[in-house]
């Protein structure tokens, strides 16, 4: 059994693998204050909601892209089984190159969506990422090409409730129209159809920027929300767990 932890800004999913299985998920708040002992009662309650003991865990890996929690999971897990999990970090074996001017900059959270990819969908391909931002990871042939990064559906959303008076807070869903007729749906078009449409541009250009036909799997919360109202992504290729499995391959690779 493999525990998988992987560390957003708006949230933490916790896997357990069995083979290159995942056998049980759990999704938590992201709690940038909290301590590691917090943590580790966290951790324990999600092993004993499956009745998992310490000894049956193999091993243990982290993606974090939350600097400030990863030495705190990394005390946490200590503390429960007493030793230090698998870490994504530089210098690691990723199995891919990394053509950008600065790997070490790299997101783990962007090397794991490309390398899972690469080991379950083709040579070839685009991670579009629905989360605090929206992530754009163009692999090709072992090789990361670049990335483009958005606002996130939630994290834009957030930016116009605070800075507009008169707007309210709306549940982000598709209106039956883009001309909306009262504020709430005019806000529901402006951000689902809008990001639609971001989305749509920017794959447009990474796509003809690469050899080859992408394979384009889209993951993150806000994916289902958005994914129907483009022209190149499809409810199909969602995998909610393509960071996790990812992460699952990468401790693999560096055993």
């Amino acid at each position: 059994m493999l525990l998988t932890i992987d560390i957003g800004n708006s949230n933490i999913d916790i896997a357990y693998f069995k083979k290159n299985k995942i056998m049980s998920h759990y999704e938590f708040e992201t709690k940038k204050y909290s301590t590691s002992y917090e943590y580790s009662l966290l951790i324990e309650w999600t092993l004993k909601r499956n009745g998992i003991s310490e000894a049956k865990v193999e091993g243990i890996a982290i993606s974090s892209v939350v600097p400030s929690l990863t030495s705190v999971f990394v005390d946490a897990i200590r503390y429960i089984f007493n030793y230090s999990p698998f870490v994504v970090e530089p210098g690691i074996k990723t199995g891919i190159s990394i053509e950008t001017e600065n790997p070490k900059e790299v997101g783990s959270d962007l090397i794991c969506n490309v390398v899972a990819i690469q080991e379950e969908y083709g040579p070839v391909g685009i991670a579009i990422d629905f989360g605090t931002a929206t992530t754009f990871s163009a692999i090709e042939n072992k090789k990361f090409l670049g990335v483009a990064i958005a606002p996130g559906v939630g994290t834009a959303s957030y930016a116009l409730f605070e800075k507009t008076a008169k707007l309210p807070q709306v549940d982000i869903k598709a209106p039956e129209s883009s001309l909306g007729k009262n504020t709430i749906s005019a806000i529901q078009a402006g951000i689902v159809f809008g990001f639609a449409g971001l989305v749509d541009g920017i794959l447009e250009r990474q796509i003809s920027e690469m050899n080859g036909n992408p394979v384009l799997i889209s993951t993150g919360g806000w994916a289902k929300r958005i994914v129907p109202h483009s022209k190149y992504l499809k409810l199909e290729n969602i995998d909610p767990y393509l960071t996790l499995k990812g992460l699952y391959y990468l401790y693999k690779k560096n055993l």
